[in-house]
This record gives structure tokens, C-alpha cells and sequence, in this order.
């Protein structure tokens, strides 16, 4: 498992967070679309990648910097007038069921129940980020609280993807009416991310 071209210190996140997304984006959105993406990423940060690949070459098990990854998330959010919030709900909805049966079947069995997810949650961030901390408390029945400080990787796409992974893995569980309250952002000046989870069957 390495790390691409990132400096001391500098946050990164783990491939698996961004290829299977940017392998439905080019899907859905085609290959002038990734193109527009591809040169969005400093010339010196793009030559770790490998433009004609699936996801440009990002690979699930190693590190990349968001020096890397930020550049190429703010293109596909330039299109999204909402912070890439509809875009990341569309790409959960896909992307959460058929990760769920394959990669992270095993994963996903350990935590099939909202409050071993919960308790889950932190280990499972630590894994895919350098940098927050995530935790997440069942407050009451029906209603999940998932927070994330201290988070200098944090990008607006990358919030709205975990809130969106989240909820469709509760979908996944058997909690089919769900909606979602982001009720802070370091993005809109909150101290840390807040967002509430209300669920039923």
C-alpha cells in the first residue's frame, strides 16, 4: 500500500473512496466529461495517474493526497450547483448496494445492525482517511448522529459522499424511509461536520 506523490504531513485518502465513483461518473457523464476532469489535476500530481484507465489508474489500496484527488473533485462539483450533493446521493444509490455484495460484503455483515455500525464507524474512517476523526451515536430510535472533526482533507464532494454512503448502507440494513440533516459543515464555517440520520422500516 503506497502513497502518491504526497508531501509531508499532507492529507490523503485512500483510492477506495474515489474509484469506484469516478469509474460511474465517467459512465454516466462520458469521455469528454473525464477528460475535463483528467486535466483539471496539476501536470506535476497527474503523472502518478494513468489517463486511459478505469478512475485514471487509482488504485483501491493505496494513499493519495488531496493535492491530487481535491483538483479533480472540484471538477466534477464545478457542474453541481449544489455542493455535489445530488451527485453523490445518485452515486451511493448505485455504487453502496453492489460494493456491499462484493469488496465490502464481509465488512458490511460485521456492521449490518445500526448500532455495531456505529460503534464500526471510527475504525472504518481511520482506514480510508489520514486525517479526522469520525464517530457516530444511535441518539434515539430511529435517529443516527455522525460527526467529523479535525478534519484538514475535508472537501464539500467527499462530505456529502459519506453522509449519502451512510444512509444507503442503513438502506442496505433494511431502513428504506431515511432522510438526511446536515446540520453543520466546516465548509459553511461549522466547527466540525454534523449530520443527523432519521430512519425507519
Amino acid at each position: 500500500m503506497g502513497v502518491v506523490g504526497a508531501e509531508p504531513e499532507e492529507p490523503c485518502v485512500k483510492g477506495a473512496v474515489i474509484r469506484e465513483m469516478m469509474i460511474w461518473y465517467v459512465a454516466r457523464c462520458g469521455r469528454l466529461e473525464a477528460e475535463r476532469v483528467f486535466h483539471a489535476i496539476p501536470p506535476e500530481k497527474a503523472r502518478a495517474l494513468r489517463r486511459a484507465e478505469p478512475a485514471f489508474g487509482i488504485q483501491a489500496n493505496t494513499w493519495y493526497p488531496m493535492s491530487l484527488l481535491g483538483p479533480m473533485l472540484d471538477a466534477v462539483m464545478a457542474r453541481s450547483p449544489d455542493e455535489g450533493r445530488e451527485l453523490a446521493r445518485e452515486a451511493n444509490a448505485a455504487l453502496v448496494p453492489r460494493l456491499i455484495r462484493g469488496l465490502y460484503r464481509f465488512v458490511f455483515e460485521m456492521a449490518a445492525s445500526p448500532e455495531r455500525y456505529a460503534q464500526m464507524v471510527p475504525m472504518l474512517w481511520r482506514r480510508l482517511h489520514t486525517t479526522g476523526r469520525r464517530s457516530m451515536v444511535i441518539r434515539s430510535r430511529g435517529e443516527a448522529f455522525s460527526t467529523i472533526e479535525e478534519w484538514p482533507g475535508h472537501h464539500p464532494l467527499l462530505c456529502w459522499t459519506v453522509i449519502y454512503t451512510m444512509a444507503f448502507v442503513f438502506e442496505a440494513m433494511g431502513y428504506r424511509t431515511w432522510e438526511v440533516e446536515r446540520v453543520a459543515c466546516v465548509a459553511h464555517g461549522g466547527a466540525r461536520c454534523e449530520t443527523v440520520l432519521r430512519y425507519s422500516r
